[in-house]
Parts: structure tokens; sequence; C-alpha cells
């Protein structure tokens, strides 16, 4: 369910299609429009030597935000400072003559992984299949923990397989940098971002001094769980209850839900979940050798055929709850949750959500916020009902309420109390304040 377009967006669209043929900065082309979205309006360019890129252009009623413009350029950073193929590149950043600051990326054709699932019959991958997307997820992800970046927020929909099948990472906008975590405070204890199916019970409870690349790699046990059975690790009707789930219960083995499981196959899933840290992976290294063992004894025995798992028990209707970003403010005079003693946090305010644009075999990252819903992400194929599981969620602490911009259904939630983060460039190590309409401006206080 979403809500009716609004004069603003009517506003937005019309600003949105009359970019269609003109340059920006004398180098990048607006070819066509791939989507739309609460923040961020995205299009396919050409770059004056030809090359084509999606340009990813914060509204313009957001560029003149300090925050919003440094959450909007941090995921290019990020990604660009993996130094990994398996890491969306970002190619330039800039502010466009009329102040709207703008990305560009690589262009992507394929699909996402959560898709690919979709497409299949059972809404499922095969076990092979899945632990030999999993062993270039960990290829990536080791890079990215080697610099200090944990990801945060990796799930199918996050994954993109590539017409080559090469596998990228998606949506690094809420990883940590180690060194952009001390300074700009980006998080703090007591927040809770990510998405609660694939969220392990450190990042569940907000205790950011813990999150680490174990967490990483507990959402890609998460992800494996949920590609091989077709089912969440936990499930839930609503998304607070989810979230006390993730808190306090650790994961069923796969083998309760999927009986047909090889025992092979299960000692590396049922090791990514465990509830306590220190029982997991230490790395992704390690995980990813047990990851490349399991293949290997799957190539050798082959993996079983007629899979299925067990006939749930107590579930609710999957399309109960609609996928969105929510707010979860806590009550100040209620305890902080503990995996022994939870209180579920009090009140839901529905904001925008970041999401993948995937639209005739082309990505580009969007952020999407209408009201109370995502909108729908298009995609090449049907995909799966959307449920709570699959919500992202941004769970704040009474001390870093929300700050809601003047923009309607756009909305950017202040994790901190104090200053604005430094604004991150991707491309360049220039510094420039403000949405300065000169050319060449960028944002570079974090890339030095």
């Amino acid at each position: 369910m979403h809500d009716a377009p609004t004069e603003l967006d009517d506003a937005v669209s019309r600003r949105a299609q009359a970019r269609i043929g003109t340059v920006l900065r004398s180098k990048w082309r607006i070819d066509r429009v791939l989507g739309i979205g609460g923040m961020a309006a995205v299009y396919e360019g050409t770059h004056r030597n030809g090359k084509r890129g999606a340009i990813k252009m914060l509204h313009l009623e957001l560029s003149v935000d300090p925050e919003a413009r440094a959450r909007f350029l941090r995921e290019g950073y990020v990604a660009n400072n993996v130094g990994h193929p398996g890491a969306v590149s970002v190619l330039d950043d800039d502010v466009a003559e009329d102040g709207s600051v703008f990305v560009v990326m690589e262009l992507l054709e394929g699909k996402t992984v959560e898709a690919l699932a979709g497409q299949r019959p059972s809404g499922r991958l095969g076990i092979t299949e899945s632990f030999r997307l999993a062993d270039q997820l960990l290829d990536t992800l080791a890079a990215a923990h080697d610099k200090g970046i944990v990801h945060r927020d990796l799930k199918p929909e996050n994954m993109f397989l590539t017409k080559d099948g090469v596998l990228k990472v998606l949506d690094f906008g809420i990883a940590r940098m180690r060194e952009v975590q001390s300074s700009a405070k980006m998080t703090k204890t007591g927040n809770a971002m990510g998405t609660p199916a694939f969220m392990p019970p450190e990042q569940a409870l907000g205790e950011w001094n813990r999150v680490d690349a174990r967490s990483d790699l507990w959402a890609v046990g998460a992800s494996l769980f949920t590609l091989i059975t077709g089912r969440h690790v936990h499930d839930a009707p609503t998304l607070n209850q989810l979230l006390l789930k993730a808190m306090t219960q650790p994961p069923p083995p796969i083998r309760v839900v999927m009986p047909g499981v090889p025992a092979e196959v299960a000692e590396v899933v049922d090791k990514s979940l465990a509830f306590d840290m220190n029982a997991r992976y230490q790395d992704a290294r390690s995980m990813q050798a047990a990851v490349r063992k399991a293949i290997a004894w799957l190539d050798k025995h082959g993996e079983p055929q007629n899979l299925a798992p067990v006939a749930a028990v107590g579930t609710t209707n999957p399309g109960a709850v609609d996928s969105h970003m929510v707010t979860l403010r806590r009550d100040p005079s209620a305890p902080m949750l503990t995996p022994t003693s939870a209180t579920p946090a009090r009140g839901v305010m529905i904001g925008g959500a970041v999401g993948t644009l995937v639209l005739g075999g082309v990505i580009a990252f969007m952020v999407f916020g209408r009201g109370s819903a995502e909108e729908p992400v298009p995609t090449p194929v049907p995909s799966s009902t959307t449920t709570a599981s699959s919500a992202r969620v941004e769970a704040a602490a009474p001390s870093a309420p929300p700050s809601v911009l003047p923009v309607g259904p756009a909305r950017v939630v202040n994790e901190d109390a104090g200053a604005p983060p430094p604004v991150p460039s991707a491309t360049a190590s220039a510094t420039k304040k403000g949405p300065a309409v000169k050319s060449g401006a960028d944002f570079g206080e974090w890339g030095k």
C-alpha cells in the first residue's frame, strides 16, 4: 500500500524529466530517467569520453542539507575504498549547475540474487549455487574488512550477479569505516540500522562497539539460510517482534528447517549464525575456506535432490507487513534491551527506505521514501513477497531523535545530537562547503 502522489512528487518528476538531454558540468549527458525516489533521481548518462554511467542526483531540496549530502556521498566513498572488483565503483561526484549534488556509478547488467531466487519456482537457489555465490561475496568482504569496513546490511537484495557471473556487493550506505567512525560518529550505542532478517543480535541491540567483521559473516550465513531454505532465520508478523527475536533468540539449525541439507553444508551455515560472536568464524577468509571445502564435497558427492523445507508452524501471512524503513524510538524510562530481558521498542515512525533500482537489467542505487511504505523495486523478474523480515530498520535511542527535513516524504535520521558529520567524496580530495555550483566541487574531507 502506497500513498498517492503529492504535488511535491509531481514537481520532482517534472524536474527529472526536464533534465533529459542536459549536460552536467560539461561532462555528463543525461540520456534517460531510470527511476525517481523520495531523496534522489537516477539517470542513465554518457560522459563526454563515451563512458556510460548511472547518475544518481540528490533532490535539490536535500542538497542544501550537510547531513543529507554526507549520507548521500558516503556510499561511494566507502565502496571505492574497498578496492575490490566485487564492490560497485563510483566514477565521479560533483554539484550540478542548479546546486543538486550527484554521483556517477558504474552501470551493471544482470539481477540481484534476491531476484534470481524469486525467478525460481521454489523461490530458492541450489545449495552449490548458493555456496559459490558466498565464495565470491566473502572474497569482497575480506578486502573490505582488511580496510576496516563493515558493511552492516548484507542480504540477497544487496548482492548483484552480473551477466558475466561476477557478484557485486551493493549499498555501502550504512557501512562503517574504522577511521570514519571515530571522527564522524555516524552511529552510536542505542541505534540499530539494517535489515532485521539479516541482522545479528549485537547489531539489533545497537551495540556498535561490538559490531565487527563477524557481524557481516552472520549476515552471510543468514543469506545462505534464506537462499537454501526459502525462509528467514527468524519469522514474525511485525517489525517489532522480528527485532525482538533478532536480539534474543539464536537461529534454528538449518537442518531443523530443511532436514535433507548435508551435514558438511549445515556446519558452515550454523557456525556463521552462532549467537555468540566468539563461536562464529572469526574472519571472512576462514569462512571462505570452509565454504570452499563444502563446495568440494558437493562437487564430489552431489547435492540432495528434491529438498524442501518442513511445513512452517505458526507463521503469519507473509504479506501482512509492507517493506519499509522505520525509526523505533525507545521509551526513556525503559531498560536497554538485553538477550535475557527485553522490552519492545515503543512507537513506529515510517520514513524513507534505501533501496536498489534494477530496471531493464541496468542497476543503480536510489533512496525510496514515499509516506508509509517503500516503493516497489522494479526488477526484470517478479521477486518474492516482501515480509517484515525484509524491511530495513533504523532504531534510535531518545538521545538521537530524528531530524525531519522540509521535504515531505524524504527524511534523514540524525544519529548524533552533535555537529553533522563531515562529508565524503568518492572521487576527489578537494573540499567545498555547501552546494556550491562551481564546477569541480566535491566533498573530500573523509578522503584526506
